[in-house]
């Protein structure tokens, strides 16, 4: 063992290269934590159908029962990994300033781009799964390695592999000292990953025999010979020479260093940095004052055992781990994570236990004889007790025995009634600790109605609602992870992203420089963007647009005809037909429903007129100046008074029709304005007839459910 003695605040205060003694008690406080994955292991065993213990196959062979798996876990969890599946909701960005809206338009048309070329959705549901069977999952969120392909990688760790810091309270690990992940790789590989420490792997792996280190120049070996002669490990904790393989550990771990941020007016802070023209101005400005602090910054650590391979600063452009955990429930006091499948462990083994108890109650056979009723010559009293239960069982009695009832045979199965009661009750528990409900499951309930079956679903999503909750919280930090690669890669860089609305597209363009009045700007910078990533509150599934349009089309069959015309093109958008948008315009064409014109394209159009009125008037200006030009020519080349008279007359002329265009360019232009009035006037129509009708639609389909009842 490391002597960590002599630094036992060394933990506290780690630098930027963390020492071995550091990581050393580090690796003693994951081994002296709660011993819970041996428990999580048990539970997605008996998830696997897995929870008969060789005691419980050692019974059923005895009583002579075949092997059995009455699994009720399974459905009832896969019930409950269906809801994640029908109820999944798509990443969108907010911004907080209005201004900033199309930036997050943008922006949510290419995290929805990055959520599907990563497999984002497949990592995350997996990542459900390991929470709701044993307690925790993680996702890791990271740069993909190899350059060919999509440059983003979201995939599912098993939970064997991560150790986080027990002391961490957050649910994100914000607050943790250190993360480390365990990963088995090929020797050859790691030795191409890290050519710079080629000797160091290949002593460790051949046991320094083929190298005297304390013959030569290289000190460096024979620190490392030292290191791991004192660690206090085997080396088949991290060398498996069988297989060719080596443990790998990826330690994340946080130090503080001092550093300078900015406080501004709003109150909000950022890091100062002296390389930053826009930082320094505005500290010469006054705009804002510097104040010291404490800033956390985040390195990882690459160890092959006590070996020390790499140690960087993070890569990534956020200061959190790659790792995003999912929990479903923690324990208050020593917060180990466990699933739903831990308090249905019970129940499971009582069935199991009831299930041997009826078979052998259904078996059991009560046989009362007298001491000559059988012919021992033929069969003994162990022989007969043995195969009496067969139903192909035969005794041999013997004739002269003195009773001739002397040989009875009796089946009990009073108690079969019983136990199978008992197996049902068990059965009900499960659904009852778990709160998923035989209505969840599909399965024939004593609730008759559909409000009555509706209840049993919600009420067994409010029993989930701790697990769900925590899944969406731990989902939209993946999307923030994958957020922050999406803005770093697209800083600086003039970008552009399609996004598309309904049946129509538009371009958004990132870092371009536009020309103004007052001189270039950047349109849509991303590094000043104070935008934020949510979930979308309605589900983006097929089983969800499905429901919706089955109730829609209940509405529409109850609306009257003439408002069947307005809701039809509504519902089409609803189903799955691939040029659904496009039939919907379509069938508002054909009922004369004039489309309400967006507030955007209206501004545009706006802008366009007002645009062509100005070059008409510079036109008109232009030609004046030409006129002007044409008359001074005119006088220096002292023509005949006539002509004089007759060019002004026309240039006389000619400044009355411009006058005129100016007049006429006028009342165009308020005719424009007129235009537009009235175009905004006709949107406000349109969407005041339209709630009016939506009002008398539900409220006629609530006067004939009044009536049918």
């Amino acid at each position: 063992m490391i002597d960590s003695s002599a630094g036992a605040d060394t933990l506290a205060d780690i630098g930027a290269d963390i020492s071995i003694e550091a990581y050393d008690r580090i690796s003693r406080e994951l081994r002296n934590q709660p011993k819970w994955r041996l428990d999580s292991d048990t539970d997605c065993d008996y998830y696997d159908g897995a929870q008969t213990s060789v005691e419980v196959n050692q019974r059923l062979k005895d009583a002579g029962i075949p092997p059995q798996d009455s699994n009720l876990i399974k459905p009832t969890i896969n019930a409950v990994l269906g809801i994640e599946a029908r109820s999944r909701t798509d990443y969108k960005i907010t911004a907080d300033d209005e201004r900033q809206a199309e930036i997050a338009e943008g922006l949510s048309a290419k995290i929805k781009e990055v959520e599907t070329e990563s497999r984002a959705d497949r990592a995350i549901s997996d990542a459900y799964s390991s929470m709701i069977r044993a307690g925790v999952g993680w996702v890791e969120v990271s740069r993909e390695f190899d350059p060919l392909k999509y440059p983003y990688r979201v995939r599912e760790i098993h939970r064997n592999e991560i150790w986080w810091d027990w002391t961490s309270k957050e649910p994100d690990l914000s607050d943790a000292r250190y993360l480390r992940r365990n990963k088995w790789v090929d020797r050859a590989q790691v030795a191409r990953m890290f050519p710079d420490q080629t000797e160091l792997i290949g002593n460790s792996w051949n046991g320094w025999n083929n190298l005297d280190v304390y013959e030569g120049s290289d000190t460096g070996m024979a620190r490392a010979y030292e290191i791991e002669q004192a660690w206090g490990h085997s080396q088949e904790d991290y060398l498996n020479r069988s297989s060719g393989m080596v443990r790998l550990s990826e330690l994340w771990y946080r130090h503080f260093e001092d550093a300078f941020v900015l406080v501004l007016p709003e109150g909000k802070a950022i890091e100062y940095r002296e390389d930053n023209p826009y930082h320094q101005a505005a500290l010469g400005s006054g705009l804002v004052h510097v104040q010291k602090s404490l800033l956390p910054r985040t390195r990882v650590a690459i160890w092959l055992g006590p070996h020390k391979l790499m140690d960087v600063p993070t890569p990534l452009p956020h200061g959190n781990f790659p790792y995003v955990p999912f929990w479903c429930f923690r324990k208050d006091r020593s917060r180990t994570p466990y699933g739903l499948i831990r308090d249905m462990r019970g129940p499971q083994d009582q069935i199991l236990d009831l299930d041997i108890l009826l078979y052998e109650v259904l078996n059991s056979v009560k046989v009362e004889v007298d001491n000559d009723a059988l012919d021992l010559s033929q069969n003994t009293y162990q022989e007969v007790a043995h195969n009496i239960s067969s139903l192909r069982s035969m005794t041999v009695l013997n004739s002269q025995r003195r009773n001739a009832g002397g040989f009875r045979v009796t089946r009990e199965h009073a108690l079969a009634a019983q136990v199978f009661q008992l197996v049902e009750e068990r059965k009900h528990r499960i659904e009852a600790v778990s709160g998923v409900y035989r209505a969840m499951l599909g399965a024939s309930t004593q609730a008759t109605s559909g409000v009555a079956i509706n209840n049993l679903v919600q009420q067994g999503s409010t029993v989930l609602a701790e697990p769900n909750d925590n899944f969406r919280y731990a989902r939209r930090l993946v999307g923030e992870q994958l957020l922050a690669f999406v803005k770093y890669d697209m800083l600086g860089k003039p970008s552009a992203v399609a996004v598309r609305q309904g049946n129509k597209q538009k371009t958004v363009y990132f870092n371009r420089e536009v020309m103004t009045d007052s001189g270039p700007v950047i349109e849509n910078d991303i590094e000043t963007a104070q935008i934020r990533v949510v979930l979308e509150d309605i589900p983006a599934t097929p089983s969800f647009r499905a429901q919706q349009l089955q109730a829609f089309t209940q509405i529409v069959q109850a609306a009257p005809p003439a408002y069947q015309a307005v809701l039809y093109p509504a519902m089409l958008e609803l189903t799955d037909v691939p040029n659904r948008h496009e039939l919907a315009d379509q069938l508002r064409k054909v009922g004369n429903m004039i489309p309400s014109i967006p507030q955007e394209e209206a501004g545009q159009a706006q802008q366009m007129q007002q645009q062509a009125i100005q070059q008409q008037m510079s036109q008109l200006e232009m030609a004046l100046k030409a006129a002007d030009v044409e008359k001074t020519e005119a006088e220096t080349l002292n023509l005949r008074r006539s002509q004089d008279g007759e060019d002004q007359g026309q240039v006389a002329q000619l400044r009355q029709q411009i006058e005129a265009l100016k007049a006429r360019l006028a009342d165009k232009s308020v005719e424009l304005d007129l235009k537009a009035r009235e175009l905004d006037i006709e949107q406000e129509r349109i969407e005041v007839t339209a709630k009016l009708k939506t009002e008398k639609i539900l409220m006629a389909h609530i006067e004939q459910a009044r009536n049918n009842i």
